[in-house]
């Protein structure tokens, strides 16, 4: 009977020991998925944003050159040159040009993208618009359709295609490892 002495503490304390392994197991498993939960909202996110500015440089393709200069703009020189066409005032209306209300456009999606944690820019797509081949000492120059990459990151991941640690993707268009980031090819 004195050798039985402490056996049910010793079973007690490989079973808490089994417990607590579990439940530390279980922390992790919940933490990844939290994890997992965020990274589809900002993906979410992101693509409502990128759709709408895609739909409106669409309704607007006159002024795709002044959306993609306030798009890519620094956010402190939103001069919103529209100021003039859309105020109501006692004169007469003025009409807005086609790169006004492109320009009030690109910095109104850039607003709802800064209100939902998120960066974006635009850039032409890898691989389209004019390309220049060599054959034989002959040089041909294609012209196919250029399309227009919109580029959503988040976190520490920059809005950009370069060949930086914090670049969404890399000349070529691919993902960067690890990037958080979005790509929305648009023409």
């Amino acid at each position: 009977m004195n050798s039985q002495k402490g056996i049910g503490l010793i079973e007690v304390l490989v079973a808490l020991m089994l417990l607590a392994i579990a439940v530390l197991g279980f922390t992790a498993m919940q933490m990844t998925a939290v994890k997992a939960t965020d990274e589809s909202l900002m993906r979410t996110r992101a693509l409502t944003v990128l759709r709408g500015a895609a739909e409106m440089m669409r309704a607007n393709p006159d002024g795709i050159t002044a959306f993609k200069k306030a798009l890519n703009g620094n956010p402190t020189e939103s001069n919103i040159t529209t100021a003039s066409c859309m105020t109501n005032s006692s004169t007469a209306p003025v009409a807005c040009t086609v790169n006004q209300l492109a320009t009030k456009d690109a910095l109104t999606i850039k607003q709802y993208a800064t209100d939902n944690e998120l960066n974006i820019s635009i850039v032409t797509c890898p691989g389209t618009g004019t390309t220049t081949t060599t054959v034989a000492s002959v040089t041909t120059t294609l012209s196919g359709q250029e399309r227009q990459c919109f580029v959503a990151s988040w976190s520490t991941t920059t809005a950009t295609l370069g060949s930086g640690n914090n670049d969404c993707a890399n000349t070529d268009g691919v993902y960067n490892s690890g990037a958080q980031c979005f790509i929305l090819e648009a023409y």
